[in-house]
C-alpha cells in the first residue's frame, strides 16, 4: 500500500479569535515551516489552499520573502488556488471566479499556484463546482463535508459530475483533514496510531493509496515526520511518501488530452448531506446582516462596476482595473467560511462590517465616476450651465443586457458642492424647491434623512427624486430633464389597494397581501412564523410551535401622480424576550417586534417590490416570512451557484446521518414555485413545504458560537464562546420582489435597478441605443468585465435552463467597430476551444444546459490611462 503523509495547517484567517490574533500564530507557523525546509530535505508543506496567508505573513516578515518564494518554486510549499478559503454556498459563482483569479495571481507572484481544488472545511458544495474547477484547470477536488447516502457506495476517489456535465475527480477525506494531526513524540506510539488509521482508510481505496493529513486548525507542523515515516515503513512495509496533495493524486490525473478514468464511479449533483460529517446548515441564516451586506457588495461589483468598467475600456475611456482589484481585495477576505457564515466571535464580524462598508463605497463611487465620464462629463463632473437654471439633465443607465423599465432614485446633491461655475446643478434644485418634473411628468420627492449638504440650512429637507423611466435600452441610457415645478405630493389615505397595469396588491385586516398578476392571484403573503432557537451560530434548534402574537396593524396608502403607488403595513407582534433558564422553553416576559413592509408598484414594471424592515428586540429565535404559492408542489426551481436548479419538497432520508438532514436549503437570490416567483437577494436560507409555501428566514438570533447540548447536531462545532452580537438586535432591512415565475430575469432587474449620472455635451455613448444586448432573455449575462491581462474585455454567458440555447450578443456600432478579435476562453481567461459565430455586430454562441461560455474581446484602440 502507498501512503502519502501531508504536513499542513488549516488556516481560518479569523474565527474564535480575530485576524491579528491568528496572524500572530501564522507568523510562528510559517517561521517553523521555513526552518524545517532548511533542516529537512524531505519536508513538504501544504499551506491550506489559499494565497492570502502569504501576504498576511510577509506583511510582518518581509525579510523572509525570498526564502518563501524559493520554497514554493522548488515544490516544497504549495500555495493556492484560492485567494481565501471560501464558504462554497453563500458567495455567488462569479465571486468564486474572482477568488480563484486573485488566488492565482498572488500565488504566482510568490512562486507558483497549486492546481489542487482543495476545499477541506466548507459546509457543503454546489453542483457547479466541477464546471468552475474545469474552467481553471483545477483538480482533483479534495474535501471533507457534504455527502449524503451516496457516500455508502462511493470509494474515496470518484468522478463528480456537475450540472453542465463537467467532471472533476473528487477525493473524500473520510476522516477529515486532521486525521493524522499531532504525531506523538514517541515514535512507536505515533506509528501505532498511523497503522490503525491507514488500515481504516484503506477500506475506501480502490487503488491502494491512502492520504494521511498531518495537521489541524492553526497548528504548527510536526517536526518528527521523517522519523515517524521511516518507522512506519519498517513496521508495515508500506511505501510511505512525505509530500503534498499532488503526490496523492498523481496517478489519478489523466494523460494530456484524455478523459478521466472511466472505471471510477460517478456522482452527480450538489454535496449537501450530513451522512459522515456535520453539515452545519444553520450558518445560512446566522448573522443575516452580514449576508445582506455581502450580496449588496457582490451586486454592486458584478452588475454595475465591472460591466461599466468594461464598456469604458471598450470605448477608450478611463481604465478602472486597479479600482476593481482594490474593491475585490476588500470583499474577498469576508468570503472565508467562518467569516461570511457568521460563526466567529463578535469582534470578527464587527471588523467584517467595515470591509463591507469600504467595498460598497468603492463600488458606488467608481460606478459614479465611470457613468459620468461615459455620459460626457469632464473631471470636474459638472454639467454646463443651462440657460434655464431650473432645469438639469441627467442620464438614466440600465445595467442589464435587455431593455428595462424601472424606478430610479436621483439624490439632488452634488460632489463637490461648489465649482468655478457655482453650485452643483442638482444641489441647486434642492434650494427652495416646491416640486419637480422629469421630462415634463411629475417626479416623486422623498426625504433623505441620512445626508445633509453644505448649502442646506438646518430644517431644510434633502430631497431624492424618484421617477419612472420606461424602456431604457440594454446597457444604454436615456436623457431625463429635471425641472422645478409646483408641488406634486403623495395622496395619502388608509385604503388597502394599489395597482399599476395588470399588477395589483390588496392588504387585509391582518396586514397580509393578496397579489394579482393579471389572472394570477396569490393570497395571504407575508405571514410571519417565529420559533424559539436554542441553537448556536452553526445550527438551528427549534423551541415552540412557531406561533407569534399579532398586537396591532397600521395601513397607509400613498399614491403619486407619477404612477408610483405604495402600501405601508406596520405590524407589531409580541414574542418571548429570550429562552427560559432551562433552554427548553421560552421566557414568559414578552417584547414587541415591529415589522414594516412597504409594497410598491409602478407603471410598466411587472413585479411587486417589498421593502421589509424588522426591529428585532427578542433573543434566541428564528423569524421567517411565508409566501404561499396557492398550489401543492413536489418540485420547484431555485437559484443556486451559477444558475437555477430543480429542488424537491421531500426531505432527504437522513436516518443514518451524523447530522440530521435539513429541510432548508441555501438560496442564491430567487425561487419559482408554481406560478409565483420570489426574489430575495441576501436572504440565504429558505424552505418550501409540499403545500407550495415558501418560508424565507428574515433573521436568526443566537447567543453562542457553539454549544454541546443541541438536539439538531451531535457535539460541538467550535469553541463554546458567547456571541451576543449574533442575536442581531436592532434593525434588519431586506428587499424582496414578487413576479410571474415565467419571467425569472425579473429577479435580476429588481436586485440591480436603474442608476443615474450627470450628462455632458459629448457622451461616449449616444442615448436611447442598445449598447450590448443578449437574447433571449432567459440567457444570463454572467460577467462583463475588463480582462485580467491586456487591452480586452471578457464576456460570459450562462444558460440556467435544462435545454441547450443558442444565444446572440448584439453590439452597437461603436462597440462593434472597436473589436480587433474575439477568442473563446475559460473561466481563468486562458484559451478555450468551443465554437461561436461572429459577424460585424453580433456573436452567436451555443450554450448547453447549465453551461458557462466566455469570450475575450480584444480591442483596437490603445487604452487611455486613468484620469
Amino acid at each position: 500500500m502507498r501512503c502519502v503523509l501531508v504536513s499542513h495547517t488549516h488556516w481560518d484567517r479569523e474565527w474564535y479569535r480575530t485576524f491579528e490574533a491568528f496572524r500572530s500564530r501564522l507568523v510562528d507557523t510559517v517561521d517553523r515551516v521555513l526552518e524545517l525546509i532548511a533542516a529537512d530535505p524531505g519536508f513538504f508543506f501544504q499551506l491550506d489552499g489559499q494565497a492570502i496567508v502569504v501576504e498576511d505573513y510577509l506583511a510582518v516578515r518581509p525579510e523572509r520573502r525570498e526564502d518563501l518564494i524559493a520554497a514554493v518554486r522548488s515544490g516544497r510549499v504549495a500555495l493556492g488556488p484560492w485567494y481565501v478559503q471560501p464558504d462554497s454556498l453563500i458567495p455567488t459563482g462569479e465571486t468564486h471566479v474572482r477568488n480563484l483569479l486573485e488566488g492565482r495571481r498572488v500565488a504566482e507572484l510568490h512562486g507558483g499556484c497549486s492546481t489542487i481544488a482543495y476545499t477541506p472545511d466548507s459546509f457543503g458544495h454546489p453542483d457547479q463546482f466541477p464546471q468552475l474547477f474545469a474552467g481553471f484547470g483545477l483538480g482533483p477536488f479534495i474535501y471533507w463535508r457534504g455527502n449524503g447516502n451516496e457516500i455508502e457506495t462511493l470509494p474515496s476517489d470518484y468522478r463528480w459530475r456537475g450540472a453542465d456535465g463537467s467532471e472533476v475527480i473528487a477525493c473524500h477525506l473520510a476522516r477529515g483533514y486532521f486525521a493524522a494531526w499531532g504525531l506523538a513524540e514517541d515514535t512507536h506510539t505515533a506509528v501505532a496510531r498511523l497503522m490503525r488509521l491507514g488500515e481504516d482508510l484503506a477500506t475506501g481505496s480502490r487503488r491502494g493509496c491512502i492520504l494521511l493529513m498531518n495537521g489541524l486548525d492553526h497548528m504548527l507542523p510536526d517536526a518528527n515526520t521523517r522519523e515517524v515515516a521511516e518507522a512506519l515503513v519498517k513496521a508495515t512495509g508500506w511505501e510511505v511518501v512525505r509530500g503534498l496533495l499532488d503526490d496523492y493524486v498523481e496517478d489519478l490525473l489523466p494523460a494530456s488530452g484524455r478523459d478521466l478514468d472511466p472505471e471510477l464511479p460517478v456522482h452527480s449533483g450538489e454535496l449537501l448531506g450530513g451522512r459522515v460529517s456535520n453539515l452545519l446548515p444553520g450558518v445560512w441564516s446566522t448573522h443575516v446582516d452580514l449576508k445582506l451586506a455581502n450580496r449588496r457588495c457582490e451586486s454592486a461589483l458584478l452588475q454595475r462596476v465591472e460591466p461599466f468598467a468594461a464598456l469604458s475600456r471598450w470605448l477608450g475611456q478611463c481604465d478602472e482595473h486597479a479600482s476593481l482589484r482594490l474593491a475585490w481585495r476588500r470583499l474577498l477576505p469576508n468570503q472565508a467560511h467562518d467569516s461570511i457564515c457568521g460563526c466567529s466571535q463578535d469582534r470578527v464580524h464587527e471588523q467584517m462590517t467595515v470591509r463591507f462598508d469600504t467595498t460598497q463605497e468603492l463600488a458606488e463611487e467608481t460606478t459614479a465616476r465611470l457613468l459620468d465620464r461615459l455620459a460626457g462629463l469632464s473631471t470636474d463632473r459638472q454639467a454646463s450651465v443651462s440657460a434655464d437654471p431650473s432645469r438639469v439633465d441627467v442620464a438614466v443607465w440600465n445595467p442589464h443586457p435587455h431593455s428595462v423599465s424601472g424606478i430610479v432614485r436621483i439624490p439632488l446633491t452634488g460632489f463637490p458642492s461648489f465649482t468655478k461655475r457655482g453650485i452643483a446643478p442638482l444641489l441647486a434644485l434642492n434650494l427652495g424647491m416646491e416640486g419637480l418634473t422629469a421630462n415634463g411628468r411629475p417626479a416623486r420627492l422623498t426625504i433623505d434623512e441620512g445626508n445633509r449638504y453644505p448649502m442646506l440650512r438646518p430644517g431644510q429637507p434633502a430631497h431624492v427624486a424618484e421617477i419612472v423611466v420606461a424602456d431604457v435600452p440594454a446597457f444604454g441610457w436615456t436623457r431625463i430633464g429635471l425641472a422645478r415645478s409646483p408641488s406634486h405630493p403623495d395622496l395619502i389615505d388608509e385604503a388597502r389597494e394599489i395597482a399599476a397595469g395588470a399588477v395589483r396588491v390588496v392588504a387585509d385586516d391582518a396586514g397580509l397581501f393578496d397579489v394579482h398578476f393579471g389572472h394570477l392571484v396569490f393570497r395571504g403573503l407575508c405571514a410571519l412564523e417565529d420559533h424559539g432557537d436554542r441553537g448556536d451560530t452553526y445550527d438551528f434548534d427549534p423551541v415552540g410551535d412557531g406561533a407569534i402574537e399579532l398586537r396591532s396593524v397600521e395601513i397607509e396608502r400613498r399614491r403619486h401622480p407619477s404612477g408610483i403607488e405604495e402600501l405601508r403595513i406596520e405590524r407589531v407582534f409580541e414574542a418571548p424576550r429570550e429562552l427560559a433558564a432551562d433552554r427548553r422553553t421560552r421566557s414568559a416576559e414578552r417584547v414587541p417586534i415591529r415589522v414594516v413592509v412597504r409594497a410598491r408598484v409602478a407603471p410598466g414594471i411587472e413585479r411587486v417590490d417589498l421593502s421589509v424592515t424588522v426591529d428585532n428586540t427578542a433573543r434566541d429565535h428564528r423569524l421567517r416570512m411565508r409566501f404561499p404559492s396557492g398550489r401543492s408542489v413536489e418540485r420547484f426551481a431555485a437559484a443556486t451557484t451559477f444558475g437555477s436548479r430543480a429542488r424537491c419538497t421531500a426531505r432527504a432520508d437522513g436516518r443514518n446521518w451524523v447530522h440530521p438532514a435539513p429541510g432548508t436549503f441555501p438560496l442564491q437570490g430567487h425561487v419559482e414555485i408554481g406560478d409565483l416567483g420570489v426574489a430575495a437577494p441576501g436572504l440565504i436560507e429558505a424552505e418550501v413545504d409540499p403545500d407550495g409555501t415558501l418560508s424565507l428566514t428574515l433573521l436568526r438570533s443566537v447567543g453562542w458560537l457553539s454549544r454541546s447540548d443541541l438536539d439538531s447536531r451531535p457535539g460541538e462545532a467550535g469553541p463554546s464562546l458567547r456571541t451576543p452580537g449574533a442575536q442581531c438586535l436592532g434593525t434588519i432591512e431586506a428587499q424582496i420582489s414578487l413576479y410571474s415565475a415565467t419571467e425569472p430575469w425579473r429577479a435580476s432587474e429588481a436586485e440591480c435597478g436603474l442608476v443615474a449620472s450627470g450628462v455632458g455635451e459629448q457622451p461616449s455613448i449616444v442615448p436611447d441605443v442598445a449598447v450590448l444586448r443578449v437574447v433571449p432573455e432567459t440567457v444570463e449575462l454572467s460577467a462583463l468585465k475588463p480582462a485580467e491581462q491586456g487591452d480586452a474585455v471578457v464576456l460570459r454567458l450562462l444558460n440556467p435552463t435544462d435545454t441547450e440555447i443558442v444565444a446572440r450578443v448584439e453590439f452597437c456600432r461603436a462597440l462593434a467597430g472597436a473589436i480587433a478579435d474575439v477568442r473563446a476562453v475559460r473561466l481563468d481567461e486562458s484559451v478555450d476551444d468551443f465554437a461561436f459565430v461572429r459577424d460585424a455586430g453580433t456573436l452567436s454562441i451555443a450554450l448547453p444546459a447549465h453551461a458557462l461560455r466566455s469570450v475575450r474581446i480584444d480591442l483596437r484602440q490603445p487604452r487611455r490611462g486613468s484620469t
